[in-house]
């Protein structure tokens, strides 16, 4: 006579775990990204900030590292994905690391960065000539998360803060002409064509003289991946090598690499491993 409700009470704990099982497959999985931070000489950064970011501005994880220099964040992540840790903290460099994480998994991170000089009250100097330039000729990742545009490669980028690399300010007849990326020359590329080169044009400084290359290379560089930018006009001639006038000089932040008519991209970790950053 009991044997009624006794198979009700088994099919509800059937469909009970059923429903939790189907709850557990549609929740986000979550790894551990576990970080130690160190300066240049080995020794560990304590109380560093870290962020952990999708893309360029949308930070999944925050913390802070211990005493001993580490940390672990954990993040949600529904299928494997390239996700970048940066490290910051005052008298350091901003330390940056791109990284594949995978549902469930634990991924171990090594940031190293070198201490900045400490700051020294120097004679006064009229220095506005030269801020001004390097205002303009140069980029970083900082101001890159700071700024308030929209862009989704590195051409967009120039284009909206720094339209003078594309026109010069002493009286150059060009722009830029060439583009160096992780200190390599990159040699004609393939030329943009159709909407690709429709688009390049659109919100350039109506005197820009430049070439297809780096609209070509630019193109393909995402925001996330650059560390910074400097420009080099028709009268820099510091590196005195063929293509570094009229030139920009793109570094990539570590764990990311640069393929002509591929573009910036992520390397696995076992090569990361294997080409020290």
């Amino acid at each position: 006579m009991r044997v009624a409700p006794a198979l009700t009470h088994f099919a509800f704990a059937l469909t009970f775990a059923g429903l939790a099982g189907i709850a557990r497959a549609q929740a986000p999985a979550r790894a551990l990204i576990r970080i130690t931070a160190r300066d240049s000489s080995g020794a560990v950064i304590p109380a560093a900030e870290l962020t952990v970011t999708r893309g360029l501005r949308d930070v999944i994880a925050r913390g802070t590292t211990d005493d001993g220099g580490h940390a672990v964040l954990p993040v949600e992540v529904k299928e494997t994905e390239d996700l970048q840790v940066t490290m910051r903290k005052i008298g350091y460099s901003r330390g940056d690391r791109f990284l594949e994480v995978t549902p469930t998994g634990t991924i171990d991170v090594m940031i190293t960065v070198g201490r900045r000089p400490a700051n020294e009250l120097a004679a006064v100097k009229v220095t506005a000539q030269r801020d001004v330039k390097r205002a303009s000729y140069h980029l970083d990742a900082d101001e890159i998360d700071s700024a308030n545009v929209w862009a989704d490669n590195a051409w967009e980028l120039i284009k909206r803060l720094r339209p003078d690399m594309l026109t010069s300010r002493g009286g150059c007849a060009t722009g830029v002409q060439e583009v160096w990326v992780n200190g390599k020359r990159i040699i004609l590329p393939l030329q943009p064509t159709g909407l690709a080169a429709a688009r390049a044009r659109v919100g350039v400084p109506a005197r820009s003289r430049f070439t297809y290359v780096p609209v070509s290379v630019m193109s393909d560089i995402a925001p996330e991946h650059i560390l910074e930018i400097n420009y080099h006009d028709c009268f820099d001639a510091s590196m005195a090598a063929v293509g570094s006038t009229n030139a920009m000089f793109i570094v990539l932040k570590p764990g990311v690499v640069y393929q002509r008519d591929v573009g910036s991209f992520v390397l696995d970790p076992v090569d990361q491993h294997a080409k020290p950053q």
